[in-house]
């Protein structure tokens, strides 16, 4: 239970710590390329379905005895299209944050660069921007190749369950768990990188705060669901995975890899 408490707690402080001067600006402006970026993919890919519904139906309406239901015709089609800006809506909100994390990972780099110095006063191991933005790309692809053959593994096994009478209300569960353990991973590691940690140096470190690692990755997860607050919570995550990396996870040997 201590780590469960633990987790929330490291999350209520990377609010606060959001809002401090030193890493508002670090925040502010992801938010800023995350909406530009959110905003625009949604509002092409809903206008070109939008023109694409009403164009395959312009010819759509009843003339005679039958003219009576245009009415009820072309609401259905306004009922449809706004169906579709709804479940495009949800469809970003549950892909978008994955490509962000991709895109985003150099400047969020940075961001858990700047919690890990505020908590410990080490400076970082010295190396340049270019060598910086490569080798935070390349852990984003060794990542990448880490979960996305288990959770190949893992779906497979949530889909047997799922047609299994009577256990298969766990499949839900076993899936969100799952997906809640690469979130915590995914956030965490930003402070082990900036270190230069080895990934799998990292992982054994994870496995000894299972709890802790599992509880604040769901409870991202759960956060990244909501529309518009998945705008913001990645940095917000960054800063708590960072704290979480620096205090409960790392030690004065991983602290100083490298530096």
């Amino acid at each position: 239970m201590s780590q469960i408490a633990d987790a929330i707690s490291y999350l209520k402080r990377s609010l606060t710590l959001a809002r401090s001067k030193e890493l508002r600006p670090y925040v502010i402006i992801p938010l800023i390329f995350n909406i530009v970026v959110f905003g625009g993919l949604y509002w092409a890919s809903g206008s070109w379905i939008s023109g694409w519904i009403a164009a395959s139906t312009a010819d759509w309406a009843f003339s005679g005895f039958w003219s009576f239901l245009n009415g009820a015709l072309e609401f259905v089609l306004d009922a449809a299209i706004i169906l579709v800006w709804i479940l495009l809506l949800a469809l970003f909100a549950s892909i978008f944050s994955i490509g962000v994390q991709l895109i985003a990972a150099p400047f969020m780099g940075f961001l858990a660069e700047k919690v890990d110095f505020q908590v410990t006063g080490h400076p970082m191991p010295e190396e340049s921007i270019p060598a910086m933005i490569v080798r935070t790309f390349k852990r984003e692809l060794r990542k990448t190749w880490y979960w996305l053959w288990r959770a190949l593994l893992v779906l497979f096994v949530v889909g047997v369950i799922y047609f299994i009478p009577v256990i298969n209300v766990f499949a839900s569960a076993i899936w969100f768990l799952w997906s809640g353990w690469l979130l915590g991973m995914q956030y965490i590691d930003f402070g082990a990188d900036n270190r230069q940690v080895p990934f799998e140096v990292m992982l054994q470190r994870l496995q000894q705060k299972r709890w802790l690692v599992l509880t604040f990755g769901a409870i991202v997860m759960a956060l990244t669901m909501i529309p518009l607050v998945n705008l913001f919570i990645m940095p917000v995550a960054v800063i708590a995975g960072t704290l979480i990396w620096v205090e409960q996870l790392s030690d004065s040997e991983q602290g100083t890899v490298n530096s």
